[in-house]
């Protein structure tokens, strides 16, 4: 017997990326127990923005012009469509920051990084052929 070809076509699968949170390690303590909470700030403009900050990347003092004191990292797994609206684009930078909601984080496994996963990460950032 032969077999019929489908006619239906492909949809193309969501593209999944990886983000980051950075923090210090009693807020991290308190994201594991109870999960992400919004912050509101200016972020140097002159409205107010809510959510929890996270990029491409785990970012630090150097690469933030926010306060930041973090020595904890959340790893999240995310389907780029999720959380595209909440891109803070900015010419120059050499990473993706988002501004998102708690409750759309809340809703996603996260992972909190190993000291020697961070420091893997970062490394393969500044050295991308030690991969």
């Amino acid at each position: 017997m032969a077999k019929r070809k489908s006619t239906a076509t492909r949809r193309p699968q969501p593209k999944a990326i990886r983000v980051y949170h950075g923090t210090t390690r009693p807020a991290a303590a308190a994201i594991e127990r109870d999960g992400f909470k919004d912050t509101t700030g200016s972020y140097l403009t002159v409205n107010r923005y809510t959510g929890v900050w996270v990029s491409n990347t785990p970012l630090d003092v150097n690469d933030t012009s926010r306060e930041y004191d973090g020595d904890s990292y959340f790893a999240i797994d995310v389907e780029e469509r999720v959380i595209a609206r909440f891109e803070w684009i900015e010419e120059g930078k050499p990473y993706r920051e988002w501004l998102v909601p708690a409750a759309v984080l809340n809703a996603l496994p996260r992972v909190r990084l190993t000291e020697e996963e961070y420091w893997e990460i970062s490394q393969a950032r500044f050295f991308p052929s030690r991969r």
